[in-house]
């Protein structure tokens, strides 16, 4: 199979110049090197990519020897990390091979390095799977990704359930770019997704938290929610959040938040999807006749302890949404003498946006209070 070739001049201050760098030492050594994925999809929908990904036929071991600030990352298909700053780098991964092999002790190891046309084959989605030769100015496609882009349509490369057991990972980025491109997903591709949602209880949470940055850290957040509850996916992620006015609400104010360039932060998000089973679990805790605030103290363990066996949430996050649900009960009672301490404090912003969400949403009640908050702060 001939790939298509199309040659395409992309916008040089949308191409990453540490990117253009690696190709150029890449190349300069006699290896074959493109940008390849995410980067390139992007840059044909015109707009400017977060990472720059490349893919070479290079070994990690030489790519290593060729640049001076490199570390070779992972074991089991290791990747090159290229480092331009303390974070900063560009990510190289030698082509792999397009099927599986078996060792002694009949575990599959993919490990293998192939040819261009080879790792076309590994990858997920058309829509990823596409090269660019900045040599020639070409983008090389093998699987009718362009099609797939300007259509748009989320197309698998493979076999749906195949892809999936392979990495689960692969529905909640099917669901991703759904939303981000306002794509149509494959019939087949969803349908298999409800069926085998129950996969990501496999994946490490760990690598889930990163996952759901992404998924949530965009402009259609509340859509990729829906879909993520229509195909039962949600459940293998936070298993104790149910859909609710608050968590639409603080969902459209974080994609509102991403358009007009201001900072979000996934210690807000975890904090709302996680807001209810804290309550619940606090009201349990509170008929003990415990302080509320240990109460809410070993609330907040318990909910976040149950959260993390799901998706990993780091220690300075776990931190950060405590913080904001204690100061609740600060910023709905707190008398007017120990108003400037409590404005004083790093978290009162971000505790002070997730009572107003709450006042506009479940807690009317509280509309007062988050006027009077407001008041003060100006």
């Amino acid at each position: 199979m001939n790939p298509k070739r199309q040659t395409i001049h992309f916008e040089k201050k949308l191409i990453d110049k540490d990117a253009l760098k690696v190709l150029k030492v890449l190349h300069n050594a006699k290896f074959e090197a493109y940008l390849v994925g995410g980067c390139i999809r992007d840059l044909l929908l015109g707009q400017r990519p977060k990472d720059f990904d490349v893919a070479t036929n290079a070994t990690p071991e030489q790519i290593h020897k060729l640049f001076k600030r490199s570390r070779l990352i992972g074991r089991r298909f290791p990747l090159v990390h290229i480092m331009f700053s303390a974070r900063k780098y560009i990510e190289v991964a030698t082509f792999r091979a397009s099927h599986s092999h078996l060792n002694k002790g009949g575990v599959a190891r993919d490990n293998h390095y192939g040819t261009l046309k080879e790792d076309v084959f590994r990858r997920d989605f058309t829509i990823n799977a596409l090269y660019y030769d900045t040599k020639n100015s070409q983008v090389i496609d093998f699987v009718d990704g362009l099609s797939a882009i300007y259509e748009p349509k989320i197309c698998m490369i493979g076999n749906p359930i195949d892809s999936f057991e392979e990495d689960p990972v692969r529905m909640i980025r099917a669901i991703r770019f759904e939303a981000k491109l306002d794509a149509k997903l494959d019939s087949i591709i969803s349908k298999t997704i409800s069926q085998k949602s129950h996969l990501l209880g496999s994946v490490p949470p760990a690598r889930l938290y990163d996952e759901c940055v992404k998924l949530f850290h965009n402009e259609k957040s509340y859509s990729v929610f829906e879909r993520l509850l229509e195909t039962g996916l949600l459940k293998h992620l936070f298993q104790q959040t149910s859909n609710s006015k608050f968590i639409k609400k603080a969902l459209n104010n974080t994609s509102e938040r991403l358009k007009s360039n201001k900072s979000v932060t996934p210690a807000f998000l975890f904090s709302v999807f996680l807001w209810d089973s804290q309550n619940k679990c606090f009201d349990k805790l509170k008929k003990r006749n415990k302080s509320n605030f240990i109460a809410m103290n070993e609330a907040s363990e318990e909910v976040i302890s149950r959260q993390v066996k799901q998706v990993l949430m780091p220690k300075w996050l776990s931190a950060r949404v405590k913080d904001i649900w204690m100061m609740q009960h600060q910023l709905e009672k707190c008398s007017s003498k120990k108003v400037n301490e409590l404005v004083a404090n790093p978290r009162f912003r971000i505790a002070y946006d997730f009572l107003v969400l709450r006042s506009q949403s479940i807690n009317p009640e509280l509309r007062h209070r988050a006027e009077y908050w407001t008041q003060i702060q100006k």
